[in-house]
């Protein structure tokens, strides 16, 4: 199988989406068909398994398939439920951004906030512990506040923009709404001790640590996303633990 292209203007899962929304419309599978596991079609297309991971949401919000968590992607209908649904940047692209962006606007922001702005974030911070206790996603729309007004500490203002246009983008793309709910849904909040850790490293006017913190956060972002939107997990166990009991029953029967 060629590899996918690569047009700077098509982003890798939105080929994949493409493709296989092809292969759908064509019958290639068919209403009720199960797609090829996410490491098949990893391996089938040359590209990473986040890729697919991407693509098959495109797929979802658009009505073609349906993921069943343990057993895999199956396709509900050939035709698109959902007509003109962008597929937009992807929350592991945007997340992979925002490590590099957010890390150097923490260092920047170390070496310009003052004490009054430090009180407004340990100020959000309580306001974001709180409303992670409410539920209903409170707790994100603190923390959007708490990562744009540290950006606002870099006193630079393209550097605030572009914290703030990655914001935007990740509450108005339907690939990253999608994406962020099934974190949601996993029970993934804000984490208050690594946005305090943050704090410290900027109270200490220390740009590396204050790199490292904001980086090793939004690190941990990119893997609860990676973990709520695992497919095969229970599934390769179950396969495990069936290939278990045949052998235990094949060492019965000697």
């Amino acid at each position: 199988m060629q590899p996918l292209p690569t047009k700077q203007t098509t982003r890798l899962y939105q080929a994949l989406a493409e493709k296989l929304t092809r292969l759908i419309a064509s019958g290639e599978y068919k209403p009720g068909d199960r797609l090829p596991a996410e490491r098949e079609l990893a391996a089938l297309y040359n590209v990473s398994r986040p890729t697919v991971r991407e693509a098959v949401i495109a797929l979802e919000i658009e009505g073609l398939v349906e993921v069943r968590i343990g057993s895999g992607v199956y396709v509900i209908s050939q035709t698109p439920s959902r007509e003109g649904v962008e597929r937009d940047i992807g929350a592991f692209e945007l997340t992979e951004a925002r490590i590099l962006i957010e890390g150097e606007a923490a260092a920047l922001a170390a070496a310009n906030i003052t004490d009054d702005e430090l009180a407004e974030l340990e100020r959000l911070l309580a306001e974001m512990e709180a409303a992670n206790l409410s539920g209903a996603g409170a707790g994100e729309m603190v923390d959007k506040r708490f990562h744009e007004f540290l950006a606002g500490c870099t006193r630079n203002s393209a550097m605030q923009s572009a914290v703030e246009h990655l914001w935007m983008v990740r509450n108005r793309s339907p690939q990253c709404i999608r994406t962020f709910e099934k974190s949601r849904t996993k029970g993934h909040k804000p984490v208050i001790d690594e946005h305090r850790a943050i704090i410290e490293a900027l109270r200490s006017r220390d740009p590396v640590a204050a790199r490292t913190a904001m980086r090793e956060h939004l690190g941990r972002v990119l893997e609860y996303l990676l973990a709520s939107t695992e497919i095969e997990a229970i599934e390769e166990a179950r396969a495990k633990a069936a290939a278990q009991r045949d052998r235990y029953k094949v060492s019965e029967r000697l």
